[in-house]
């Protein structure tokens, strides 16, 4: 991660991917896990099955992407409730997690579906944004090999960053 906060550009392996990714994840919920507890999304058992076999939620995915400014930190937990509830979508909630640290930024997503419709395809609605060539994902690995930095990056002097934080709301179509 060394590499990543002080902008060195590399290739992450997929081992590499899996470490960042847990890092995220972990962190992620110790950022939304601080929230008031009326708030929580991630379950004991779930922080459980992580911290004891490292056992994501399912439905979870990290990405990450290169900030522009370097002396940044900033961690933030956004809800994502369901606001159009319907029969036909198997959403029920989901949590963002959106950090920064010097030149990194890691972006996870976990959501969780309706007790009655663990299968089928999600309507998850997604900001429109240049995030294929912003972000990167690393989990779940996908590729064998990632390029980082990616060709364009995050700032905190234009609403780059403030986008990302509120790319996902669960419910209706993507925009």
């Amino acid at each position: 991660m060394g590499g990543l906060i002080n902008d060195i550009a590399m290739d992450l392996d997929a081992e590499q991917q899996q470490g960042l990714g847990g890092w995220a994840l972990k962190t992620a919920m110790v950022i939304e896990g601080v929230k008031q507890s009326k708030n929580g999304f991630y379950t004991p058992d779930e922080r459980s099955a992580f911290r004891q076999a490292l056992i994501p939620p399912v439905e979870t995915a990290v990405w990450v992407g290169r900030c522009a400014q370097s002396n940044n930190l900033h961690g933030e937990a956004r809800k994502l409730h369901v606001s159009n509830p319907t029969a036909s979508n198997p959403l029920e909630d989901g949590c963002a997690t959106t950090f920064v640290i010097g030149r990194l930024v890691l972006q996870v997503l976990s959501i969780k579906r309706k007790p009655d419709a663990m299968h089928g395809p999600l309507r998850l609605r997604m900001r429109s944004g240049p995030w294929d060539t912003k972000l990167r994902q690393v989990w779940p690995v996908e590729k064998p090999r990632v390029s980082w930095p990616p060709p364009e990056s995050f700032s905190d002097l234009d609403d780059g960053l403030r986008d990302l934080r509120r790319r996902f709301a669960v419910g209706g179509a993507q925009e």
